[in-house]
Formats: C-alpha cells, structure tokens, sequence
C-alpha cells in the first residue's frame, strides 16, 4: 500500500510540475524576441512549433494531456508554453527548417495516436531572412548587399570606433490566433466575391478579344507552390504563346533577376494584347477564384511556380507558412526590390507583421499600380 501512494504521489507531483512549467503567453513571446536577437548575434535559426487543439478534443483535461506528452516529447532545453486558448508552443532553439519539420511530423504521429485533433504549424526563424523594411531606419543605412541580422549590423562599433544606436530586432508575433485566422479569411470570401461578381463582365470581354487576336485559350494555368508548400493551379488570362513555357530556357541567359524567378524586360513571347492586359494588371483577375477556393489570399506572397519556388532557400521558404496573395508587399514596393533577396525579405517583413490594417492598407496601394504603368514590372 505504502509502494502504491508513493507511485500515485509521484505521478501528481510530475503532473502538476509539468503543468507549472509552461510559460504563459506573455513569457513565450518574451523569449521568443530574446531567441530572436541571441539567434541575429550568432548566425543560427531557430524554430517554432504550434499545436492547436481542435474540436471535439478541445477540453481543458486533453490541454493538459497535451502539455505532458509535449514534455515527454522534446529537448528539455526546449520552451513550452501557452499560445491562445487551446494552443501550445514550443520554441526549438538552434533547430533549421528540416529539424524543425522532423519534429512536427513526430509530434503529429504521437498526438494523433493519443486520440487528439490538432493542427500543427512551422515557423522557422533564420538570421538570413529577417526584414528590415518595416523597421526604424538606421543612423546610417546597409549596403545592397547585406544580410539583416548579420554580425556587422550588430557591431556596437565601426572600424573607425564611432558608436551606432543599431535598433535590435523587432519582436517576433509568436501566433495568429484562430480568430484572427477567420476573419482573415472572411475578409478574402467577401472581398473575391464581390470582385468576381464585378469583373465577370471584364473577364468575359478579354476572354473573347485573347480568342480573336492569338491562337489558343483564353485562360492560363499553372502550378504553384501555395500554403506549406502544397501545390495549386493558379489561373490568369493568357497574355502569352501558347508555347511560352517550353520557350523559357532559351531565355534563360536574359533573365533580369538573379535568383530562381524569371523575369525579362520586352519578353518575346507576350503577345501585343498580353502586354496591355500586364501592364493594366487585368491579367491576374481569375485569381480571384483562387481566392474564393482557398489556395490563395488577397493579400499575401505571391506564389511562385513550382520549380522556382522550390529553388529557393530555406530561409526564402518561410513564405509559405501563409496563404499566397492575389498582391502583396512587393507588388506595390517592387523598386525597393533591387534583387530577389531584397524581394523574399519584403514578403518575410509580411509574414511576420501581418495584420488587417495592413491588408487593406496594401489592396488600396495595389489600385495605384496599374495607373502608374508599373503593372509588368
């Protein structure tokens, strides 16, 4: 009997501890921004892993269930704690994207096997990929060629020894709740339907000019990578030979950009009525079917195709932890983007500091694009 109450006895005390060990909201995001800053000092990324409990095994009881497998689970040097309402964090310190994903599918088979719904979510945090673009700006700015959060822009002095009041980075948002989640979502249902229903006119008249003035279909599909690297067929009017795609890599050589998307100025395979379409933005109206369906957002990175988007880094593929956009940061800022790498940090500075305002703030930009001929840039 005295054996049993020792057992009993030692399993609450393990309860109970492992409950009294995870950080509150407040205290994980704490350590989140500190991670961030120790992870810009020392060139190494860092992860985090969300896990929302979903109906119906949503209860307090299968939180705390939840909270001790995650104990049993992971590194003891790994943070726990509390997110939202029903939703647990785990900050993976000195772990890539590939350590990362390991991780999740683990957690995902043990929770699953546990008889608990959840839904699991990846960010990875890499010094390469941080953004300045929404930052204060510096006492004196960074080369071209430089990487936020490098060592040098952390240097409290210059090789002539003059002091620099370098602003640290900005505090990580360690989760979108649910909330926030579904009125982003609402937002894009009533913002596709309403475009759809008013461009439909439009849709149809360019449909039947592209049908008259080139061989061929009217509509374009493609491809890309959307959400979490799950593949969708975007569709576009089609401002192109019918043959463009097989095209391309003769044209490699006069790629304007220098990193896995292909761009070129006076493209020989956009035809005279593509080139108006581009240039009025008119082209990416269908799009707004990809909205309603859910592979894309309104606002959001814009996808790239498969084999592009593959290419990328790990710390470029941070943009897929969100949906795609119709149009986005770079759309209304392409001359802020010198190169690809200045282009990837414009949308990571949106993942991490995306919010409503934002949105409409950038469907409103968006407008003024096509009246500035930057439409085909």
């Amino acid at each position: 009997m005295s054996l049993l109450l020792d057992q009993i006895s030692s399993r609450w005390r393990g309860a109970s501890s492992c409950h009294r060990s995870l950080l509150t909201r407040r205290q994980l995001e704490r350590e989140l921004t500190r991670e961030r800053m120790r992870t810009a000092r020392h060139q190494s990324p860092f992860c985090l892993l969300t896990i929302e409990l979903l109906k119906p095994t949503c209860s307090k009881k299968n939180l705390r269930s939840a909270a001790k497998l995650l104990f049993r689970s992971v590194r003891k040097t790994d943070l726990k704690g509390e997110l939202a309402p029903r939703t647990l964090g785990v900050l993976l310190v000195d772990t890539s994207e590939m350590g990362g994903r390991i991780a999740i599918d683990r957690l995902r088979t043990l929770f699953l096997n546990a008889g608990l719904n959840i839904k699991v979510g990846l960010q990875v945090f890499d010094p390469s990929g941080f953004q300045r673009y929404d930052q204060p700006s510096t006492p004196q700015k960074p080369p071209a060629n430089h990487l936020p959060g490098s060592s040098d822009s952390l240097n409290d002095k210059d090789k002539n020894g003059d002091n620099h009041d370098h602003q640290p980075p900005e505090p990580v948002t360690a989760f979108t709740t649910s909330t926030n989640r579904a009125t982003k979502r609402a937002f894009d249902i009533a913002g596709a339907s309403c475009g759809l229903l008013l461009a439909a006119p439009l849709i149809a008249g360019m449909a039947l000019s592209i049908r008259l003035t080139s061989k061929g279909p009217a509509f374009f599909r493609q491809l890309r990578e959307g959400q979490n690297g799950k593949p969708f067929t975007i569709y576009k009017m089609r401002t192109m030979v019918v043959n463009a795609e097989s095209q391309q890599p003769f044209l490699e050589s006069q790629n304007d950009r220098n990193g896995p998307a292909f761009k070129m100025a006076n493209d020989p395979r956009v035809t005279p009525l593509g080139d108006i379409l581009r240039r009025l933005c008119l082209d990416e109206l269908p799009q707004l079917w990809n909205v309603l369906r859910g592979d894309m957002s309104l606002v959001g990175p814009r996808p790239l195709p498969l084999s592009e988007s593959r290419a990328c880094t790990p710390w470029q593929r941070r943009r897929l932890d969100i949906r795609p956009g119709l149009t986005g940061v770079w759309q209304v800022n392409k001359r802020q983007a010198k190169n690809f790498d200045e282009w990837m940090r414009l949308d990571l500075g949106y993942v991490d500091n995306r919010s409503m305002i934002k949105d409409v703030t950038l469907l409103a930009k968006t407008v003024t694009v096509p009246l500035s001929g930057r439409g085909s840039e």
